[in-house]
């Protein structure tokens, strides 16, 4: 009879085990895979779209700039200087770190609107350096402010999506440290419990 009982006992200390050293071994894996998709995805993507919609606004600041009265070659500088400001080499690293069916749909989008305003601020500069400044202001004005703005929202649109992953991406890692020690110290209390009963059943029983 006690063999018997022994026998059931052992096993559900073992199954309990088993429970304590999957939980452990849930709590490492959800740990490393939401903190590695952070590093390698969240974290560069809001840097990258950060700095790419940075760039945008102040690149757009200098083309305003060049509507002012200026010289020839100050106009050549600030458009030299607008190409050296590419957002391209932020957008590449971009699309390197993208892991997720929806952030990649996301860059996709843009990409076409980004050529478009590309296109329209090379037509702006072919304007300014002609020195035909009314018709780059109606172009800045029209066309290649209606194309910036489609930029920006697609731009923005990609940033918002990252910081939705990250904060998402935080509270799993924040629920995985609150919760798991819990759920773990919770199956090593009941395996002692277990074994501290069965122990005093046989020490009552006169069992060894």
């Amino acid at each position: 009879m006690y063999q018997r009982e022994l026998l059931i006992v052992m096993s559900l200390v073992m199954v309990i085990f088993l429970g304590v050293a999957g939980a452990g071994w849930f709590v490492v894996r959800e740990l490393h895979e939401t903190s590695k998709m952070l590093v390698v995805d969240t974290l560069p993507g809001l840097v990258d779209s950060g700095l790419a919609e940075e760039r945008m606004h102040d690149n757009r600041h200098t083309m305003h700039e060049m509507l002012n009265p200026h010289t020839a070659a100050e106009r050549a500088l600030m458009i030299e200087q607008v190409r050296t400001s590419s957002t391209q080499a932020l957008w590449q690293d971009y699309a390197d770190s993208i892991y997720e069916p929806e952030d990649r749909t996301n860059y996709q989008s843009m990409i076409p609107v980004r050529s478009n305003y590309n296109q329209c601020c090379e037509q702006f500069f072919i304007l300014v350096s002609a020195d035909k400044m009314n018709e780059a202001t109606i172009l800045f004005s029209g066309d290649l402010a209606r194309q910036f703005q489609s930029y920006n929202d697609a731009a923005k649109k990609i940033f918002a999506y990252n910081v939705r992953q990250g904060i998402a991406r935080g509270k799993s890692i924040i629920a995985a440290l609150h919760y798991g020690p819990w759920a773990i110290g919770g199956l090593c209390v009941l395996t002692f419990v277990i074994g501290l009963l069965l122990g005093l059943r046989f020490a009552m029983s006169g069992g060894k």
